[in-house]
C-alpha cells in the first residue's frame, strides 16, 4: 500500500466544494426564476369584446383579462394613457362582481358595478367603482377612465 503523500492533490480537496455551492446556488437561482415566470404567465386568453359588444360586456371581458393575467387583451381594451400591463405587473383582482347602472353621456358611457378588488396599489377599496367607455376609431368600446364620481 503506498502512502498518500502531502504534495499529490486529494481527489476530495476543499477546492471542489466552492464549485459545488456555486451551482448548488445558481440552480436555486434558476428554480426561482422559473417559478416566477410560470406565476406571472397568463392563466387563460379572454377574447378582445368585438364591435357588436355593449359596454358592460366590455368591462366584463376586461375584468375577466385582468383577472387571468390575459395583459393583451386587457391592454386593448384599456385605452388610458400610462395603463399598459405587462408580465410582471402587480394588477389587482376583481371579485364578487355586480353589475348596477350604465349611464350614457353623450359619446362616453359609465358603467357601475360593486366588486371586492385584491392586490394591485390598494387604492381602490371594495365597494362601487366604474369604467368610463368611449368607442375607438376602430369602433369598438375602451375604457378611457375609471371611477365613480
Amino acid at each position: 500500500m503506498r502512502a498518500v503523500s502531502q504534495a499529490e492533490p486529494n481527489p476530495c480537496t476543499p477546492r471542489r466544494r466552492p464549485l459545488r455551492a456555486w451551482l448548488a446556488a445558481v440552480g436555486v437561482l434558476g428554480l426561482m426564476v422559473g417559478a416566477a415566470l410560470v406565476w406571472a404567465a397568463p392563466r387563460e386568453d379572454v377574447a378582445v369584446p368585438g364591435r357588436d359588444a355593449t359596454p358592460e360586456q366590455v368591462v366584463i371581458a376586461y375584468i375577466n383579462a385582468v383577472n387571468a393575467r390575459d395583459f393583451d387583451t386587457a391592454n386593448a381594451i384599456d385605452a388610458r394613457p400610462g395603463s399598459d400591463l405587462g408580465r410582471f405587473s402587480r394588477s389587482m383582482e376583481i371579485h364578487e362582481v355586480q353589475m348596477k347602472k350604465t349611464l350614457a353621456d353623450g359619446a362616453a358611457t359609465h358603467v357601475l358595478f360593486t366588486a371586492d378588488f385584491d392586490g394591485g396599489d390598494g387604492t381602490i377599496d371594495d365597494g362601487i367603482w366604474g369604467y368610463y367607455l368611449e368607442r375607438g376609431s376602430d369602433g369598438r368600446w375602451h375604457i378611457t377612465d375609471a371611477g365613480v364620481a
